[in-house]
Parts: structure tokens; C-alpha cells; sequence
């Protein structure tokens, strides 16, 4: 049991011992486990772009990442330290997407554009509680969002948007299986 996952389990279980009308120890465990793996990744994230002079971009870039995750889904890791550690590398190499947007960063929006509107909402069928029936605005609200950064012309929001499009691909799925074999104890 990694980090996050034993901390989740401990205060879980303290919840439990003091508060009998808190939900059960196993979905307080989720619960506590998603927070402590995204509060961990931002900290993490923001720390080091201190380091490195793109603290807003880090900000912009996790905000906007989160937000296009919600609406079009995608791949998860199978483990909340895996989770983590992706997620770090992820809003990190957000940060740093700070070039002038030219033709390449509309080719890359463009392409964003296109996967989602194959793609999205993709696997958030049994993560969301979010009836199926509005998918196809998860879609389009997708779209709209890569769609808006052709007025922006946010490279930042580039990064973001066509990070989380390739998460909502087969090939991420399979890149993870490969992953996931090759670091079993990830």
C-alpha cells in the first residue's frame, strides 16, 4: 500500500471510530484517496514550477486540465500513486508550454478538436454520477472549450487540451497496460 493510499485508510478509519454517521470506511477511503492524490499533485506541481518561473502557467494549466477532464473523461490509472505521479509529470509539462501560439499550436488544437469530437465523454461511465443522457453536451462542451482557444490562442491551454484528447484515446489505454506491466508495484 503506497502513501496515499495507507493516509486514506487512517483517516478513514478514524472517521469511522468518531463520527458512526459518516458513510462507510470503504467509500471515505475513495473519497479521502482522491483528495490527498490531486492535493498532492497541485502542491507538487506548484512547488516546482517555483523552481522554475511558470507558477501561473502551472495554475492556468492545472485549472483548465481538471475542468476538460470533468466533461470528457478518459484514462485512469490503476493505482492513486500512479495517478499521482502522472498527474504531476502532466500539469508540469503544462507549465512549460510557453511559446509564442502560432500555426503549430493551431494544428494542435485542431487535432484536439477532432478527438474529442470522436472521443468524448470517454470512460466516465462508472466515475461519474453524471446521467448518460448528457453526454453529448460533455461533448460539445468539450469542444467548445478547444474551440475557444482559437480566439485565446493559449499555448498553455494547447498543452492542456491536447494532453487530456490523447487520455481519451485506445492508444493512452494501451501505453497504460504496457506501463502498468512493465512497473507492477507503480
Amino acid at each position: 500500500m503506497n502513501f496515499i493510499d495507507s493516509s486514506a485508510h487512517a483517516i478513514a478509519k478514524c472517521i469511522r471510530r468518531n463520527y458512526s454517521e459518516a458513510g462507510s470506511e470503504i467509500a471515505l477511503r475513495y473519497a479521502i484517496s482522491l483528495l490527498i492524490n490531486t492535493l498532492t499533485a497541485i502542491c507538487v506541481a506548484v512547488i516546482i514550477t517555483f523552481f522554475t518561473g511558470h507558477v501561473a502557467e502551472c495554475i492556468v494549466g492545472i485549472i483548465s486540465f481538471i475542468v476538460i477532464r470533468y466533461v470528457s473523461g478518459g484514462m485512469h490509472m490503476s493505482s492513486s500513486l500512479s495517478c499521482c505521479i502522472l498527474s504531476i509529470i502532466i500539469f508540469i509539462t503544462i507549465s512549460n508550454f510557453t511559446f509564442h501560439y502560432s500555426v503549430a499550436f493551431f494544428i494542435i488544437d485542431s487535432l484536439s478538436l477532432i478527438i474529442f469530437i470522436i472521443t468524448a465523454p470517454n470512460n466516465i461511465k462508472n466515475v461519474s454520477s453524471i446521467n448518460e443522457k448528457y453526454y453529448p453536451l460533455l461533448k460539445l462542451i468539450s469542444v467548445i472549450f478547444v474551440g475557444c482557444n482559437f480566439i485565446i490562442n493559449s499555448t498553455v491551454l494547447s498543452a492542456a487540451f491536447i494532453i487530456q484528447a490523447f487520455l481519451t484515446t485506445t492508444i493512452s489505454y494501451k501505453l497504460r497496460d504496457v506501463i502498468e506491466r512493465r512497473i507492477p508495484n507503480l
